[in-house]
């Protein structure tokens, strides 16, 4: 499907599967606004993507940066919210059971993983043309019961429920959520290498999940199977009812 003179926010899209699914839009004829943390991968991005491409610093935990954002980047068709979960490396270190994990460290897991889809969906949905979506990303930490992720878990799980509830209070906007399974980005190539062997025949590539944001069209029921991944993985998403 064409996407010609469609204008696409993504938050997170300098690298991983943000970066795979601004390459595919560009391709399809978008044009992407890709927003991020990093000054470093966003101008790197930018070389990557090529055309129609334009970027922003952002840090979507900041509701007041999120709305001056928007607000700065005015119409848009679609936005997608493709960030980590935990995008500190130290951060990530201290991700234990529930016991264990530091207060302070579940406090960045449901500040990224829950507010800033928040964020981004309250104040991007005023500048949505019509016939606009939104797109989340989760994962599959609350269906297969991953050890030292209850935290992960329980704000993916909130994510798909507010983009049900999101559905039906933004219709006849769109409001989608793909959740992938293993995908090769920087967080997994970040793993120890003993730990990445043990993964490699199990992890997908970040194009393989992109592809996944292009169906949301195509999408009538509330919770809908999405497109299977390499070796099996599988993409969950959740269409407007």
């Amino acid at each position: 499907m064409s996407l010609a003179g469609h204008r696409i926010v993504l938050i997170g899209g300098s690298s991983g599967i943000g970066l795979a699914t601004a390459k595919a839009a560009v391709a399809r004829g978008a044009s992407v606004v890709v927003a991020g943390r990093s000054a470093e991968r966003l101008e790197s991005a930018c070389h990557e993507i090529g055309a129609r491409v334009e970027i922003h610093s952002l840090d979507a935990t900041q509701e007041a940066s999120v709305e001056a954002f928007f607000t700065s980047v005015g119409a848009h068709d679609h936005v997608a919210v493709l960030v980590p979960t935990v995008p500190d490396a130290e951060a990530r270190k201290s991700v234990r059971g529930f016991a264990d994990t530091p207060q302070q460290t579940m406090e960045i897991v449901i500040r990224h993983k829950f507010w800033r889809p928040v964020y981004c969906a309250r104040h991007a949905r005023r500048h949505l043309r019509p016939g606009g979506s939104i797109v989340f990303i989760t994962g599959q930490a609350h269906r297969k019961s991953l050890p030292n992720y209850p935290l992960v878990a329980a704000a993916d799980a909130a994510v798909e429920a507010l983009a049900r509830e999101l559905a039906r209070e933004f219709a006849p906007l769109r409001v989608n959520v793909v959740a992938p399974g293993l995908i090769e980005t920087p967080l997994i190539r970040a793993l120890p290498t003993g730990h990445r062997d043990a993964l490699e025949a199990l992890v997908g590539p970040p194009a393989s999940a992109a592809h996944g944001y292009g169906r949301g069209d195509r999408g009538r029921d509330p919770v809908d199977h999405g497109q299977r991944l390499r070796d099996g993985n599988r993409a969950r998403s959740g269409w407007r009812v």
